[in-house]
């Protein structure tokens, strides 16, 4: 049985004997008569430290036994000081507190629950039984962080089976039996809890709600604490200078700017889309003028520059629009060449079948349906040829019986 040490915000290092030791993967696990590691557990990752002086990467419980994986074997009876990281434990807590804290603000504005926790490394998460409004969320951030700063003290309470049952708790952890550990966060929560946390509210810092989702008909509530918090707050305001410098325009502006960019983008790009079709309308009928035939259907392989998949597309479409034939539209592109077929109707000959010849001719894939498809390779020197193939094959193809 080890002694649990790190509920004591006074204790960051202890003397332990070593009760045993044995090989795990890539380390030692130990395991000793009292610890101020904190092991994995009530959704809070574990401490990291030191035993004897060699790293601790990982703690957790059996029982209760606290094993350590050290980086080296102890002999069994060994003397060693136990440190735990304070960086990493002062990070643990102030994930943790703060989870306390948000949850019990949002039960005590909103009425909701929290269902489901998750801390890592970089994010923590809060599952929440009912939707969000941005606005709620923003009341939600504020009125955490007021109760942040009343720097509230965080209380504890070990009670039996018979006591837990009678209190009023936002949460209690279902399945517990025997002492129970009652924690009091910031003046604002109070639940079962096993995990460490800080001394008072106001060593929280600062919570800072990332974003936030609809999962399960509820809400996820992405949110950082402390350092976590600071440094992507400095982040965000960095790329908002940024961003503003970029517009000319001050901070506070730049939002606005961007939206006004976007709208103007828009604009844009629907003016660009009737341009280009009608200049594709022009340019299918000179590709109709010039194309051969096969029977009754114009044979249409055009080879250009620039053009996306989007645009080949649309420059098929003019072309069947105007006349019975079957088009293959090719384009070189940033290294690539593009391909798109197409058929008009009353004319028999699969797309599909066109773009495997030309995935065979060009070492390229795709595919499609019978009235449309598209492909791509790599660029090649030899498109001119390809094309002559190309519409030789579709002559054949097209030829009538």
């Amino acid at each position: 049985m080890t002694e649990k040490l790190y509920y004591d915000h006074d204790i960051r290092e202890c003397e332990a004997s070593v009760l045993a030791c044995r090989a795990g993967e890539n380390c030692f696990e130990v395991l000793l008569d009292r610890t101020v590691i904190f092991p994995e557990g009530g959704g809070q990752p574990s401490d990291t430290g030191s035993v004897g002086g060699a790293a601790v990467s990982y703690a957790f419980e059996d029982g209760h036994d606290v094993w350590h994986r050290c980086a080296r074997a102890f002999p069994v009876g060994a003397k060693v000081t136990v440190r735990f990281d304070e960086q990493v434990r002062r990070d643990h807590s102030q994930q943790h507190t703060g989870e306390h804290m948000l949850s019990g603000v949002a039960h005590r504005l909103y009425g909701c629950a929290n269902v489901g926790f998750h801390m890592a490394e970089d994010y923590v998460s809060v599952d929440f039984d009912r939707p969000f409004t941005q606005a709620e969320i923003r009341a939600l951030e504020l009125a955490l962080n007021e109760a942040v700063q009343r720097d509230e003290p965080t209380t504890y309470a070990i009670v039996d089976a018979a006591e837990l049952d009678g209190m009023e708790l936002r949460k209690r952890a279902k399945g517990l039996t025997g002492e129970a550990r009652i924690v009091y966060a910031g003046g604002v929560d109070s639940c079962t809890c096993c995990g460490t946390h800080c001394g008072r509210a106001g060593e929280v810092g600062f919570v800072k709600i990332t974003s936030f989702m609809s999962y399960k008909g509820g809400t996820r509530v992405f949110f950082l604490c402390g350092m976590r918090a600071v440094k992507a707050a400095m982040e965000e305001a960095r790329l908002l200078d940024a961003i503003a410098r970029r517009f000319s325009t001050k901070a506070a502006e730049a939002a606005q700017a961007v939206v006004k960019q976007g709208e103007e983008l828009t604009d844009a790009r629907r003016v660009l889309k009737k341009r280009t079709e009608e200049l594709f309308d022009y340019k299918a009928a000179e590709i109709l003028r010039d194309a051969p035939k096969a029977g009754d259907v114009s044979v249409a392989v055009t080879l250009g520059e620039g053009l996306n998949m989007a645009e080949l597309g649309m420059l098929c479409e003019s072309v069947c629009k105007k006349g019975k034939a079957v088009v293959v539209a090719m384009s070189e592109n940033g290294g690539q060449l593009l391909y798109r077929m197409a058929r008009a109707e009353g004319v028999k000959l699969g797309m599909r079948e066109v773009c495997q010849a030309v995935n065979a001719m060009t070492g390229g894939k795709g595919g499609g349906r019978d009235d449309s498809a598209q492909g791509s390779a790599g660029a090649r020197s030899e498109t001119a040829e390809i094309r002559a193939q190309l519409e030789a094959y579709l002559k054949s193809r097209l030829k009538p019986a």
